[in-house]
């Protein structure tokens, strides 16, 4: 795993080039890095390429190999009905290519994805093999006899064991939050989720203010320290459970995390001196 922090200081001028020009990297890598959310300004995350930085602004970010190369896809899991993923980060689900999708259709001409992972969260993406199948599978979630248990870090202590019923956009929306491990000023935490909104785990998170670390978003304040070298939102759907309408069988799918995950975790394990920083002042 190859992956790097920046810290930029003392510059002024336009983000995009101060970035470009200060670390000697082209224009366009530094769009996909705004662009996924990935750098803070003074702490804050930003997206506006174009942002005027004052002399005593601090750029701060962080960059892992995910960003611009894709691992092999994992099949974790498969029968003759579907076939489960281990998704990478900044990889759609469908419709978007570079996607899933359309790199499984490679070697299974009739798949099709059965529910979707944001972009840059990772973990267990279920296929069905068969148009109607893949109705059969839409119905379980419909009727919430899908079991989703995500992992993800948290900012802030959280300590409670938390049930959210907040509708979004006008939908009613559940959630199940359990802190697993205390860092400094960060909290791993398993989410079970009911319903399947948009963003549900993100922007319920936000409005505990306990933001997924990484959320660019649903959170506008400013993340400690270490928080704002996250290598991506870090989210991971780490398991899914049914009952199998074609074979009567329970399944139960697990997807390990990834090593930028597990290799953030252990910076926030060691403290600061862990941080691969690369400073320019």
């Amino acid at each position: 795993m190859i992956f790097s922090a920046y810290r930029i200081r003392n510059r002024s001028g336009k983000l995009e080039p101060v970035i470009s020009e200060t670390l000697e990297i082209s224009k366009r890598k530094v769009r996909r890095i705004l662009d996924e959310g990935l750098v803070s300004v003074n702490g804050v995350k930003v997206l506006k390429r174009q942002l005027l930085l004052r002399k005593n602004g601090v750029v701060e970010f962080f960059v892992s190999d995910y960003l611009f190369s894709h691992p092999e896809l994992e099949i974790i899991y498969e029968d003759d009905f579907i076939l489960a993923v281990n998704k990478p980060p900044f990889l759609n689900s469908n419709r978007n290519f570079p996607d899933v999708e359309s790199i499984l259709k490679k070697r299974f001409k009739k798949i099709r994805a059965i529910h979707r992972l944001d972009k840059q969260t990772t973990g267990v993406l279920l296929f069905a093999k068969s148009d109607q199948i893949f109705e059969e599978m839409v119905k379980l979630f419909r009727e919430r006899r899908i079991k989703k248990i995500y992992r993800a870090l948290v900012s802030g202590s959280f300590r409670e064991e938390k049930r959210i019923c907040l509708p979004l956009d006008g939908r009613e929306a559940l959630s199940h939050i359990r802190a697993t491990k205390q860092f400094d000023r960060a909290t791993e935490v398993l989410i079970s989720i009911e319903t399947g909104r948009k963003h549900q785990i993100r922007r319920h998170l936000a409005f505990l203010n306990h933001p997924v670390v990484g959320e660019f978003r649903y959170f506008r304040g400013s993340f400690p320290f270490l928080l704002r070298f996250a290598p991506r939102i870090m989210l991971h759907a780490q398991e899914v459970a049914f009952k199998s309408p074609f074979t009567g069988k329970s399944v139960r799918i697990t997807a390990p995390v990834f090593d930028d995950f597990s290799a953030f975790i252990g910076i926030l394990e060691r403290g600061r001196e862990a941080l691969p920083l690369k400073e320019y002042a």
